[in-house]
């Protein structure tokens, strides 16, 4: 009898380790299962993380930009030191991919700022090209004129100074013993320099600059 027992019992503890071993292969299976989900997500990762990548391009010095002028302004309301805003007109693209969009903001500093004078002298507005945002927001360094960093831009109100001046001399013959009135003539002023809104110009790219640009605009048409 103490024999049988024995033997029920060495069953049993046979069953349990079975029953054990069977319970850890299942857990080492799910293990298994979740890793190698994981590392079916890493070439998705990988996807975007090459998609997000970017290129690099260089816009050459000398690269002409044609722009308007974005409000108009005057030469009167303008000091030495302000900036006047203009915008890009046509896109600058390099190996068919847009480093410059059209609208991008482009800026210039006011050097010389005049309203009209008396005499008829005309007033002057001039300023120094500054530079224009890019795609990656790099400041691109403009001028006015190619191979010429310091170049200037500006513009010229309408001298009345040879009118005047022709007015002084026939008032100053007929009206001689009350000539001091002639010199009234010199009080008209010239006109202020204008620059009107959309008023366009060429300027261009002062030094070779890189742009940073993502893949997914190489891809645009």
């Amino acid at each position: 009898m103490e024999g049988s027992n024995r033997m029920r019992r060495s069953i049993a503890l046979i069953f349990g380790v079975i029953l054990f071993c069977s319970n850890a292969v299942s857990q080492s299976s799910a293990l298994s299962t979740i890793a190698g989900n994981s590392i079916q997500l890493s070439p998705s990762e990988a996807v975007t993380s090459t998609k997000l990548r970017a290129r690099e391009l260089t816009i050459p010095a000398g690269t002409p930009v044609e722009i308007e002028a974005a409000y108009s302004v005057s030469s009167r309301d303008m000091r030495p030191g302000e900036f006047l805003s203009f915008r890009v007109l046509v896109p600058i693209r390099i190996d068919g991919v847009t480093l410059i969009d059209p609208y991008s903001l482009v800026t210039a500093r006011v050097v010389q700022a005049k309203r009209g004078g008396h005499w008829g002298k005309a007033g002057k507005l001039t300023w120094m090209m500054q530079d224009v945002v890019a795609a990656d927001l790099t400041r691109v360094t403009l001028t006015a004129r190619q191979n010429l960093p310091s170049g200037q831009n500006g513009i010229s109100g309408t001298s009345h100074g040879g009118e005047v001046a022709a007015k002084t001399i026939v008032f100053g013959a007929l009206l001689f013993p009350i000539s001091p009135l002639a010199l009234m003539s010199g009080f008209k002023r010239g006109e202020d320099a204008i620059l009107p809104q959309g008023k366009r110009f060429i300027v261009y790219v002062a030094n070779d600059t890189r742009v940073k640009v993502p893949t997914e605009r190489n891809l645009a048409p």
